[in-house]
């Protein structure tokens, strides 16, 4: 198998699909309310691998709507076939990783503030 020449549709595309699971992943995975920065990293690693996984997906079926032979590759060649997605996907992550840590940031300023909210009302009460 080889890389497909540089378009909206295999390229453009799947950035904005990887950068919006980005977002909405960890945003998902991060426990409603959480006041610990561990439950935060915890959810974020766990959503770079889920997003990681999901490119790998985005690409094989962009290969497979262009007409190459995606499921054929995976019979023949399954764990080679994977890694080329695998190596595509993580190609990509030069893209979603910083809107990750972009929401990394938001979250992790959301738990400091709901840890001050709560020093601020335990030194009222």
């Amino acid at each position: 198998m080889h890389t497909a020449p540089i378009t909206f549709f295999n390229t453009g595309l799947p950035l904005i699909v990887l950068a919006a699971l980005a977002i909405v992943v960890p945003l998902v995975m991060v426990p409603r309310g959480t006041r610990r920065q561990w439950e935060v990293a915890v959810a974020i690693w766990a959503s770079a691998g889920m997003v990681l996984l999901a490119g790998a997906v985005v690409f094989a079926v962009i290969y497979a709507l262009g007409g190459i032979g995606v499921a054929e590759a995976f019979g023949d060649a399954p764990f080679a076939t994977g890694l080329f997605f695998l190596r595509l996907s993580g190609t990509a992550a030069v893209a979603w990783v910083p809107v990750l840590l972009l929401t990394w940031l938001g979250l992790a300023q959301l738990v400091e503030k709901r840890k001050g909210r709560d020093k601020a009302q335990e030194g009222r009460g």
